[in-house]
């Protein structure tokens, strides 16, 4: 019986899974894993949670779903976060194209339910990372590191606060670049090796290539610059290797294909890109120089852990990743067919390229951050192919040096061997064990009993408490809010008093009532020419202070915040009654000429 997917083969009188039914058991451990994982945030509640931007992106899907159809044009309730944000396209213009908001809408209609289906595909989206780098991995250097490298990644606090944060369709285009990029390397490979025959390479994986690649485009454009990065990099390492470019005349054509197709599906949405937000000055040179983001650069942006070395890889790891650089370095020029050793060069050098595009590009660093999960990828990948390294790499120096450690004797040998020299005797069944399986599942151990604690620990206290929209502030949302006008703007003063985390529970409550919910700091009343004066309300919520002042340890806290916005309520409607007035929340509305503070 021959072997393949889920096979059972005899070979030398003993059975011997095949590949295909190990890698199967591999990708249904990570799944697990990262599913009963990510999961974490909504298991107990499944109330929305994340920052804006994730309020941001469930809107956008959510107003997609209930119209069903994507529209040129945000709603109302949405532009007006970003009114005028595009320099091309004008107010209310989309921010991204619509496939991942899309993809939101379709888990709206497939699961029957506003939250949970986009809760899903959110955690699905941002850990498949984990499965892409075990893709990979596991075809170029066995499963056994494929698996390791996933089981890292699973575990990824980096990858965890940017799904928490809610920037996942930027997480979502970024882990397609292994994939994409591992296409380009087969399509070159397939070129340099001569697959066709005829000078041109395999288009079947040119046309993967593309498609990948165009699908990070739609996705978000960071993905797609990360994938352009890595295969820049490594089809320069290519050309100096085989001193050829990949340009024959039989690829010259399909090569010009995909490239009209690419163009003529991307330039519509070109624009949404190019006209997105203002040009920021690029860093100088020096940066260069710098090996990841400061923390100083993305504050405001980013918790300092989101950057930090030590928050992502802990000490006990730090042994293997060197190890794994200075294997993946020796072996350049140990291998002879060094292709697969160069393809992850290229992911090390241009990971570090696309982490310091500022440099070339004028870019934000707290956007740019979002680029450090391609660290993650190549070095969870280095630290598990270390493992599996190390002996091999041992074995043929010694060999070189005219000892072959690794040599097995028999038993017998071994018998006579004792009599004369016990210490030696211990060293030939020391060559029995499986070194690499040894090393594997202490870093296995590792990954669990480190990574994989602090990653629980994240995921299970993540948005608990006050920190989260409360019961009290969806059903207001949805039942008080949803029914005022479409064009109503309301207006939200606590954040002046209480401070930026009240933020993102005043934008899921936008989300939820499909009606725009925004900050006041004072000024005047309507602060913009596209309000309607007529439909602007205020909305004062003391529920979360109400919390607050139930607890003796917060109670002076809760009336710092409380006593003055009061006042303000006090000065815009001393002498107006409100529309609404239940669960410590009062909503009024703002008659034209009224008073501003």
């Amino acid at each position: 019986m021959g072997e393949g997917v889920g096979s059972v083969s005899a070979a030398g009188g003993k059975l011997r899974l095949g590949s295909g039914l190990l890698s199967a058991a591999a990708v249904c451990v990570l799944l697990v894993v990262s599913l009963v994982l990510w999961t974490l945030p909504f298991q107990q509640s499944q109330l929305p949670f994340g920052e804006g931007d994730s309020a941001w992106h469930f809107a956008i899907g959510d107003s997609i779903a209930s119209a069903d159809k994507a529209e040129f044009r945000l709603p109302f309730y949405v532009g007006a976060w970003y009114y005028g944000f595009n320099r091309i396209l004008g107010p209310f213009a989309p921010e991204y194209p619509p496939s991942s908001h899309v993809n939101y809408a379709l888990m709206q209609v497939a699961g029957g339910e506003r939250f949970v289906p986009v809760f899903i595909y959110r955690a699905f989206g941002s850990f498949l990372g984990a499965l892409a780098v075990f893709f990979v991995i596991s075809r170029l250097f066995g499963i056994l590191p494929g698996f390791l490298a996933g089981l890292g990644l699973s575990f990824s606090l980096r990858e965890q606060l940017t799904y928490l944060f809610g920037q996942q369709p930027t997480l979502t285009s970024v882990l397609i670049a292994p994939v994409a990029s591992y296409a380009w390397y087969k399509y070159l490979v397939s070129f340099y090796g001569g697959d066709s025959g005829k000078g041109g390479g395999n288009n079947a994986y040119l046309f993967i290539t593309f498609a990948l690649l165009l699908s990070q485009y739609l996705l978000h454009l960071q993905g797609f610059v990360a994938s352009a990065v890595l295969m820049a990099v490594f089809t320069a390492f290519m050309v100096v290797r085989f001193r050829k470019l990949p340009l024959s005349k039989l690829s010259i054509k399909p090569l010009i294909a995909v490239a009209v197709v690419f163009v003529a599906i991307a330039a519509p949405f070109a624009q949404i890109y190019l006209g997105a937000g203002d040009v920021v000055s690029g860093s100088g040179f020096g940066r260069f120089f710098e090996w990841g983001i400061s923390p100083d650069d993305v504050q405001g942006s980013f918790p300092a852990s989101f950057v930090e070395f030590a928050a992502e890889y802990p000490k006990v790891l730090w042994p293997f990743l060197v190890a794994g650089i200075l294997l993946l370095l020796l072996r350049l020029f140990l291998v002879k067919s060094n292709v697969k050793e160069l393809f992850l060069l290229s992911w090390l050098v241009g990971m570090y390229l696309a982490v310091h595009i500022d440099v070339f590009i004028p870019t934000g660093l707290n956007r740019l951050a979002r680029m450090l999960v391609l660290e993650n990828y190549i070095f969870y990948s280095l630290i598990a192919l270390s493992v599996v390294w190390l002996p091999g790499t041992v074995s043929s120096v010694m060999k070189s040096l005219g000892v072959d450690f690794f040599a097995k004797k028999t038993a017998g040998e071994i018998a006579t061997i004792a009599v004369f020299s016990p210490t030696r005797a211990i060293r030939e069944i020391l060559r029995f064990l499986p070194f690499r399986y040894i090393l594997a599942a202490i870093l296995a151990l590792l990954l669990i009993f480190t990574s994989g604690d602090a990653s629980y620990s994240t995921l299970k206290g993540a948005y608990g408490g006050i920190e989260r929209i409360t019961p009290v502030q969806a059903d207001f949302a949805g039942s008080v809010l949803g029914k005022l006008p479409e064009n109503a703007y309301v207006y939200d003063p606590s954040l002046k008093f209480v401070g930026q985390w009240r933020y993102p529970k005043m934008r899921w409550m936008l989300a939820i009532s499909q009606r725009h919910v925004g900050r006041y700091d004072g000024g005047p009343i309507p602060g913009a020419g596209f309000i309607d004066p007529n439909e602007v309300y205020f909305m004062f919520d003391y529920s979360d202070l109400a919390v607050f002042a139930s607890n003796p340890a917060y109670q002076q806290q809760a009336a710092s915040w409380f006593i003055p916005l009061q006042q303000l309520e006090q000065q815009l409607f001393n002498n107006t009654p409100p529309i609404y007035d239940a669960n410590n929340i009062r909503l009024y509305k703002h008659e034209p000429g009224g008073a501003a503070a």
